[in-house]
């Protein structure tokens, strides 16, 4: 796969049966030879009814709490909190790291590691690139396999004195959310910076674990979303084929 495919227009595109069924956002950005991502989890969203328990991953709101009687005819949702409470299939992560400042990249892959133990995921493959900028061909070579469910981005792009960091912070934070949407499987991006001093970055290791921790509600959030849209088109094709054998019986009649 060219990165350079990552710019063809997805207007005029022909997609795929299974691309069909996606959300419209995510339908109009994959490409055509994106390859569906067949994963399935068990259960992924919560309703405001269920707002007992909040996973530790993340805050407590107020619809959760004191508020919680003024959403009772709302549906509300964190995606990937009954996921990661009901258990289910483990997803399989690809991290791509740059192998700048081996010392903090260190922390932060075992972070990472930590954290996807926690989340019910796995680690599976570890890619070391030489930096940041070289992470996107990598990212794309992980994503495109069948056996990879999410990416996971690590690296550090330290403040120096001319605007190189930035550059290369917006290039590979555009495609890699390029790749996210073209192969509509989760890119958790921990990269620090750009523009990060020694001590912020320090204090950052654990953008690593939240970016793990994204991924996989992310890839929850998927697969629910795909589910629901397969549900309904069953429902559909059953409800035809009840108003065939009506005016079938109708015929015979």
């Amino acid at each position: 796969m060219m990165l350079s495919s990552l710019y063809s227009s997805s207007s005029s595109s022909s997609f795929s049966s299974a691309s069909s069924r996606a959300p419209s956002i995510l339908r109009a950005a994959r490409a055509p030879s994106a390859p569906a991502s067949g994963r399935r989890f068990t259960r992924f969203f919560r309703s405001s009814a269920a707002a007992a328990s909040v996973p530790s991953y993340r805050a407590t709101f107020a619809h959760e709490s004191s508020a919680s009687s003024k959403w009772t005819e709302t549906r509300i949702r964190h995606v990937g909190d009954e996921a990661s409470s009901a258990g289910g299939t483990q997803p399989q992560l690809g991290v791509v790291i740059g192998e700048f400042h081996n010392d903090l990249m260190d922390r932060c892959l075992e972070d990472a590691r930590v954290t996807a133990e926690q989340m019910n995921a796995k680690i599976t493959e570890v890619v070391w690139v030489p930096g940041s900028y070289e992470a996107p061909l990598a990212a794309t070579t992980l994503i495109a396999r069948n056996d990879i469910d999410a990416v996971i981005i690590l690296g550090y792009i330290e403040k120096g004195s001319t605007l190189h960091g930035q550059e290369m912070g917006a290039t590979v934070s555009t495609l890699m959310k390029q790749i996210e949407l073209q192969y509509e499987k989760p890119v958790g991006m921990g990269i620090i910076g750009p523009g990060a001093t020694a001590e912020q970055a320090e204090s950052r290791v654990g953008y690593a674990g939240n970016a793990v921790r994204a991924a996989v509600r992310m890839c929850s959030y998927l697969d629910q979303a795909t589910a629901q849209l397969e549900k309904m088109e069953q429902d559909e094709q059953a409800e035809m084929m009840k108003m065939i054998d009506e005016i079938d019986d109708d015929d015979d009649d």
